[in-house]
């Protein structure tokens, strides 16, 4: 499964920033944050994992809510918004296998 990243590329970065704030901006967009509680933790089985430390999550999901608005006025002129709620059904949190090199393990040993 191809991973994309949802970063926020840094010319959007700029255009968004205020001149108040610092330069601990979010680099990810709003809401894409999963939070998961006490009771959550346990039902995955997990131990708290160090910060910084990378996880796989897989999830099904189903779609809350589909929307498409077109707007006009601004700067942009005419343009699409469009949004997708998910709501995690299930889902398990994994260590992150580890990448192996396919010439390696075509001619090991």
């Amino acid at each position: 499964m191809k991973l994309t990243s949802m970063k926020i590329d840094p010319e959007t970065l700029k255009e968004k920033a205020e001149p108040t704030l610092t330069t601990d901006r979010p680099i990810y967009p709003y809401g894409l944050v999963v939070r998961l509680d006490e009771d959550a933790i346990k039902k995955l089985g997990i131990e708290l994992p160090k910060v910084d430390s990378d996880l796989l999550l897989t999830a099904r999901v189903c779609v809350t809510s589909v929307s498409s608005n077109e707007h006009t006025g601004s700067a942009k002129g005419p343009h699409m918004h469009r949004n997708i709620e998910l709501q995690i059904e299930a889902m398990s949190l994994d260590a992150v296998p580890e990448e192996k090199d396919a010439a390696t393990e075509l001619y090991k040993d």
